[in-house]
């Protein structure tokens, strides 16, 4: 049941049409009721309007709620309608693509994973075409039936166009057509997008955005991802070409390890999950006393979950490595508060593992550093997304690009 008590944030497709697609999508299930108070419209003409989407079936009635106006009247409620079609949406770091098939409404079906091998352009490229190909012929769906394929990016993008500009772990990644690549492969339309959008996106549509139209969300890892996404008055903020939310290259120790962006010293250097895996296995080959030794004999590798694991169980060297990264962060943080004064911070991605440990860090060292007027009420916490969130948000990018075009058709 519609939560009316709170205010609800609409992300806005442009016309009421649209608009009142983007609530159903934001907000299901919600009446008829409670979109006429959204866009100040009569109730009669949001019938109009729905009546219209549920004919092509596009939208659907779930059954009765108890709404709480007018006069406490049973209320139908609406939803998208899951049996529209399928989507794909993917997500690709410089560790891995995560392929998920998700229903119209956006319901994850299936997710698929693939580790990357190597970071040449062809392999990388042929990788991203498996990972589609695979996911829908191993759950036996029918190509027809798919209605897109959204991409969430690691590295730059231009989006207007569908162009993968960088891939920070590869060299002869540059420029690269990736959208119509993907398009004239499978003959599906498709959208790609920086992965910082799509990850922030599914914040604002399934997250803590449905009711705050105000945040920063932050998604670190895996790998070298590191970045935030500002969201104002229930919109992305974008900036430039898009670049907006280059957390990860805040320099906070000018002689630091070099970045890849050529900088010294950027936080993603410092305090990302690949940061501190390094720092684990640095530490462990010096022949430092921890329990990740075993751990890294037995793999051959560390990963950010095993040093939370045994920073939980009091590790020494894990806690350091937590305690430190969060005193990096909180620092980076206090910069984004002093300038922008959001009302809530989320934090999401592969450091949450560390929980309480690395949360408590950051909040002490973003008091040390914040103005106190500016950082009073401010709050800081965990996305309660899975770990699928940028997979689900390229999803939604197909969701929102196909209720846009039926809006306009409409």
């Amino acid at each position: 049941m519609e939560n009316l008590e709170k205010r609800h944030s609409i992300l806005k497709l442009g016309s009421n049409k649209a608009d009142i697609l983007s609530a159903i999508n934001q907000h299901a299930p919600i009446s008829r009721t409670r979109l006429a108070e959204l866009f100040d419209l009569s109730f009669t003409a949001v019938t109009h309007i729905v009546n219209e989407f549920i004919e092509i079936g596009v939208i659907k009635e779930v059954g009765d709620g108890h709404d709480l106006k007018p006069r406490g009247r049973r209320a139908s409620f609406l939803q998208l309608n899951e049996d529209y079609g399928y989507i794909i949406g993917l997500e690709v770091t410089d560790v891995r693509v995560k392929s998920a098939l998700a229903d119209f409404a956006g319901n994850i079906k299936a997710v698929k994973r693939i580790i990357f091998e190597n970071h040449s352009k062809d392999y990388l490229i042929s990788t991203i075409i498996e990972s589609i190909e695979s996911l829908v012929e191993e759950n036996n769906i029918s190509w027809e039936r798919v209605k897109g394929i959204g991409i969430g990016m690691h590295g730059l993008v231009d989006y207007e166009n569908g162009i993968s500009l960088t891939f920070p772990s590869s060299e002869e990644w540059a420029n690269v057509p990736l959208k119509s690549i993907i398009e004239e492969r499978f003959n599906i339309p498709a959208k790609l997008d920086a992965r910082l959008y799509v990850a922030t996106l599914a914040e604002l549509i399934y997250g803590e955005g449905r009711y705050n139209p105000d945040f920063v969300y932050f998604n670190s890892g895996p790998g070298n991802g590191f970045n935030i996404g500002l969201v104002f008055s229930g919109q992305i903020l974008r900036g430039k070409d898009g670049f907006a939310g280059q957390f990860g290259h805040l320099v906070l120790d000018p002689k630091g390890p070099r970045c890849f962006c050529g900088s010294r010293g950027c936080l993603v250097t410092l305090a990302s999950p690949l940061a501190i895996e390094k720092k684990a296995i640095e530490a462990i080959n010096e022949g430092i006393n921890t329990s990740l030794t075993s751990i890294y004999k037995e793999k051959g590798t560390i990963l950010f979950k095993d040093i939370a694991d045994s920073a939980l169980k009091g590790d020494k060297l894990s806690v350091n490595l937590i305690e430190e990264a969060g005193r990096y962060l909180g620092l980076g943080f206090s910069y984004v508060i002093n300038l922008f004064a959001p009302p809530l911070v989320v934090l999401a991605g592969t450091l949450n593992s560390a929980g309480s440990m690395l949360l408590d860090t950051i909040k002490r060292e973003i008091a040390l550093h914040s103005v106190p007027q500016v950082y009073q009420g401010i709050e800081i916490k965990f996305s309660s997304l899975e770990e699928d969130v940028a997979a689900r948000g390229a999803v939604v990018l197909i969701i929102r690009e196909h209720l846009k075009k039926i809006a306009e058709a409409s």
